[in-house]
């Protein structure tokens, strides 16, 4: 007799048993992904929000060395310096968490380690202390990603700080508060350990320095603001002159740069690179004439005879005595004395307020005009006509080619010489007089009376002059002072 076996159907309870096993593997495989995930992720929020503090400490000190120079006169002073500071100085967001993920407190603790010989040098840690201990394995990672001078404190040495490339001991720290009255930030002691330290030292043995040019000012560091170095420009910041400086992204501002073929400096004016006007000086005019690429507006000097040159239009032009030692001036020309070792040639007219004063002669090619008094101490020559409304006194000799009109008198020490002279009155002299003027005999003569022309009282008609009548006789004024006729 044959047996019939019935199929099998489902699962059987071994089966279900190994699956669950299978699975329950599995989840604690996953859970401890899962954990291992939220660990990095609380790593790396930690180390973020350690640098931002560093980088903030690192501004505040910046901003604010001369206070916190007044509060660490002395090595053994600490300043303690909270998040609550940093906040108000704009250093940390207004909304910037008091804790970091492992709810521990920040503070940054400064000190200087040698305030008289090396005031400048400054040595800041950026510790945090309470809340949960960072474990042993993660310290180092969190100390990695917090930036630079990150570090921690570990229970092996808890009166030791270190990071990738320096360690200290923490004494000079410890037993500070971060603010009056509070607790001690660092004791030396396992309460220190499983924190992190930063270290922002400035000149100290432990600092990472980096030689960087600021280019804000630094208060208290001016050398951070300056070049202790040539500084050389290649690339991209190299500019021809006239071209443009405008940015492609921003505002035209303030710019510098170089020529690389002239290598002058440029400045950026009006949406271009510019060179200035005062150019290099050459060695002579002969130099400046073969000088290229001179634009209008271009100066240069001459170094042998010390001129300065203008480039225009019509070649190069001096800017006041040309190479000729010619001096030529548009306009008006104001000095205080002007000395002319030749002579003094004047197109127009020259006036002078004052005298104007002469050792020798005086030429004058046309007419004369004097308003008043002409005192000449040396010759007196004109080509053409003089007319003098006052006196005219010549020491020497007068050469006069034209008409000579004084209203004033001739005053002369020697003889006067002339082709023709004309008297509208009366013309004297100690030996002879003569007067033009009709007389009837006995008239009187001899006697004193005003001038116009002299401006003072003179002798009219006197003894010895020689007179006509009206019918042209000649008489002459007698000793008894009355017109006689003359025998």
């Amino acid at each position: 007799m044959k047996r019939i076996y019935a199929r099998q159907r489902g699962m059987t309870l071994i089966e279900v048993l190994a699956a669950l096993a299978i699975g329950a593997v599995l989840l604690v495989g996953l859970a401890s992904l899962v954990d291992r995930s939220l660990d990095d992720m609380k790593v790396q929020q930690t180390a973020n929000y350690q640098a931002q503090v560093v980088d903030a400490a690192r501004r505040y000190l910046d901003a604010n060395f001369a206070e916190v120079s007044a509060k660490t006169l002395a090595a053994s002073d600490v300043m303690g310096i909270t998040l609550d500071q940093l906040r108000t100085g704009k250093f940390l967001p207004a909304g910037f968490a008091n804790n970091n993920a492992y709810r521990q407190d920040t503070c940054v603790l400064v000190r200087r380690p040698d305030p008289s010989n090396y005031p400048r040098q400054i040595d800041a840690l950026i510790v945090t202390t309470g809340g949960d201990k960072i474990g042993t394995k993660d310290l180092p990672a969190v100390a990695m990603q917090a930036g630079s001078g990150g570090g921690y404190i570990v229970t092996e040495t808890p009166g030791m700080a270190r990071g990738a490339s320096w360690q200290m001991q923490t004494t000079a720290f410890r037993d500070k508060p971060c603010t009056s009255g509070g607790t001690a930030v660092l004791l030396g002691t396992d309460a220190d350990a499983g924190h992190l330290v930063s270290s922002l030292f400035y000149d100290g043995a432990a600092q990472q320095t980096a030689d960087f040019l600021y280019r804000s000012r630094v208060p208290g560091r001016p050398e951070a603001n300056q070049m202790s170095t040539a500084l050389r420009f290649v690339g991209t910041a190299l500019a021809k002159d006239g071209s443009p400086c405008k940015p492609i992204d921003g505002p035209t501002e303030a710019g510098l740069t170089i020529d690389p073929d002239t290598r002058e400096i440029l400045t950026c004016k009006d949406e271009k690179w510019s060179s200035s006007s005062w150019k290099s000086p050459v060695a002579d005019h002969g130099e400046l004439l073969a000088v290229k690429g001179a634009k209008p507006g271009d100066v240069r000097m001459t170094m042998d005879k010390g001129l300065a040159f203008m480039f225009t239009s019509a070649g190069w032009k001096a800017l006041a005595v040309d190479d000729d030692g010619n001096f030529n001036v548009p306009e008006d020309f104001t000095a205080g004395t002007v000395e002319a070792r030749t002579k003094v040639v004047s197109k127009g007219t020259i006036h002078a307020d004052d005298h104007i004063w002469t050792n020798l002669d005086v030429h004058v090619g046309q007419d004369l005009y004097v308003e008043r008094k002409a005192k000449i101490n040396g010759d007196l020559a004109v080509e053409h006509d003089a007319a003098i409304k006052g006196e005219l006194a010549v020491e020497r000799d007068a050469a006069i080619k034209g008409q000579l009109a004084v209203k004033g008198d001739i005053r002369s020490d020697l003889a006067i010489y002339a082709k023709g002279m004309e008297a509208e009155e009366w013309m004297s002299a100690p030996a002879i007089a003569l007067s033009t003027e009709q007389v009837s005999l006995g008239k009187n003569c001899n006697y004193e009376a005003y001038s116009k022309y002299a401006k003072r009282m003179v002798k009219v008609y006197p003894r010895g002059i020689i007179v006509p009548d009206r019918n042209a006789r000649l008489m002459i004024c007698g000793t008894d002072d009355v017109f006689i006729y003359v025998q």
